[in-house]
Parts: structure tokens; C-alpha cells; sequence
């Protein structure tokens, strides 16, 4: 008997006609595609000044009392206030560090003094052309004290904004020592009167020379005491009850003249 084959034969064949590697088109979504047009779009039209960001390069967000590029001296000026603020940064926060009430005291005093040393010396002379100092004779040991203010025809032309923070900062700095004392007086914080006395020993002495060489200065100061002594007759006049014993005990010395007089051992003039 003959076998019979089992075995299949294909006829395969390959039309030329068709396309082969046809690329298959992206498929994006719309809404992708809507925000990449709005953005080519918004890049490619002009900017309009009026709507663009107030923002401007080298802007300076520090406050106006504090920005020394309007100093004529802005080095002065940091100095004027880093030891104060040094000073007073350790009086607050040196027991919250963990230091001892002798180590804050010692500091502060460092501090202080480097302050006095600095406004005395330097910032004074800089900022608003004052300066102050005392001279020993060397025969009769009187000490005299001598306060300066710059020539006027030195050619130096005071900077609004340095007088302004010379003098903000000085009378400044006793009142927030005078605070802290009162603090203390009332906490009963006995361990901080060293400190406190120093401080304001020192801060009422430059306050005070820079006051006798400042005739500006000393001119503000009796405009104000008499702004405050007409205010103070002013509300007599409204409340004559109230203040009539007090101007029947000071009335006595109203009629008399007091003569201005020099206090000895005292020098006034200019420097160069």
C-alpha cells in the first residue's frame, strides 16, 4: 500500500504595492496641546511695560532708617550702631544662652566701652563734625574740656540723612538704658546694675558733649523747653484750681532774671 504524505505546501507571494515602515501619526492630547499654543503665543507677542512686575533689579527692601547707601559715611554709620546693638543683644539674650550674670556683665561693659570709645572718637567727627575731649595741665593738674564743631569754610557739606541717624541713634540709646533700668528697679534684678550704670554713665556722656558742641542742637532743645513751658502755661490758664498752689510756691522766683554764665574749665571753638 502506498503512504500517503501529509506534509502541506504553502504558496506565500509578496505584493510590491504596499506600503512598508509607514510612520504611525503622534497622538497628542488637546489639552496639552491647547496650553503648549497659549504659551508659544504669550512668549512671542510684546511685553507691556504697564503690566509687567514691579520688581526692580538692585531694589533695596531695607527700611529707609537703615539704608546706608544714602550715607555719606556708611561705615560710620554701622559702627555708630553695631556696639549698642551688640551691647544690648547680650543684655536680653545672654542668660537665655546658658552665660553666667558675671560673663554678661563683663561683655557688656567691653561692649559699651568700645561704643563710647568709637562715637567719641570717630563717628561724631564723621557723621556731623563734632568732637569733644579733655586736656590735663601738666603744671596745675585742672582738667579742661573742650568742644569742637568743624569750620564752616572747611568745604564739608553735613549729609541729612547721617545727621539724622547720628543723633536718632545718641538720644536713642540712654532712654532704652533708662528703660532696662526700670526694669530692673521693679524686678528687683539687683544683679544687672553694674551693667546698667555703666551703660547709662557712658551713653549720658557722649548724649551731653555732643550737646555742648552742637549749637544746633542747643537751639532745638530750648525751642522745645519753651514749646513745653507755654504748653504748660496754656493749661494752668484752662485749670487755675489745679495749679494754683503750685504757682503760688514757684511764683516768687518768676520775676527774677537769670544771667547765663560759662561753667569753668570749659573750651568752645572749631577744627579743621
Amino acid at each position: 500500500m502506498m503512504q500517503q504524505s501529509n506534509d502541506l505546501e504553502f504558496n506565500t507571494s509578496v505584493e510590491n504595492n504596499i506600503q512598508q515602515n509607514v510612520p504611525i501619526p503622534p497622538q497628542t492630547n488637546s489639552v496639552l496641546s491647547g496650553m503648549i499654543a497659549s504659551a508659544e503665543s504669550s512668549s512671542s507677542s510684546p511685553i507691556d511695560p504697564s503690566q509687567s512686575s514691579s520688581y526692580t533689579p538692585g531694589a533695596s527692601t531695607i527700611p529707609s532708617a537703615l539704608n546706608f547707601s544714602k550715607s555719606s559715611h556708611p561705615t560710620a554709620c554701622l559702627f555708630h550702631i553695631l556696639f549698642k546693638g551688640l551691647a544690648v543683644t547680650i543684655y536680653i539674650m545672654g542668660s537665655r544662652f546658658g552665660m553666667e550674670d558675671i560673663m554678661v556683665t563683663v561683655i557688656c561693659i567691653l561692649l559699651l566701652a568700645a561704643d563710647f570709645w568709637v562715637v567719641k572718637n570717630i563717628t561724631g567727627r564723621l557723621l556731623v563734625g563734632l568732637r569733644w575731649w579733655n586736656k590735663v595741665d601738666p603744671v596745675t593738674g585742672a582738667t579742661s574740656w573742650i568742644f569742637e564743631s568743624a569750620a564752616p569754610d572747611g568745604g564739608k557739606v553735613s549729609n541729612a540723612f547721617d545727621s539724622n541717624f547720628f543723633w536718632g541713634v545718641l538720644y536713642l540709646s540712654p532712654l532704652l538704658w533708662g528703660f532696662f533700668s526700670i526694669s530692673a528697679v521693679l524686678f528687683l534684678r539687683f544683679n544687672c546694675f553694674v551693667t546698667l550704670a555703666t551703660a547709662m554713665v557712658l551713653a549720658c556722656s557722649n548724649v551731653y558733649g555732643y550737646y555742648k558742641c552742637s549749637a544746633d542742637q542747643r537751639a532745638k532743645v530750648n525751642e522745645w523747653m519753651n514749646y513745653g513751658a507755654q504748653s504748660g502755661m496754656a493749661a494752668m490758664m484752662r485749670n487755675p484750681g489745679l495749679f494754683g498752689r503750685l504757682g503760688s510756691v514757684f511764683g516768687s522766683t518768676a520775676g527774677r532774671q537769670q544771667v547765663p554764665q560759662q561753667e569753668p574749665n570749659t573750651m568752645q571753638g572749631t577744627f579743621a
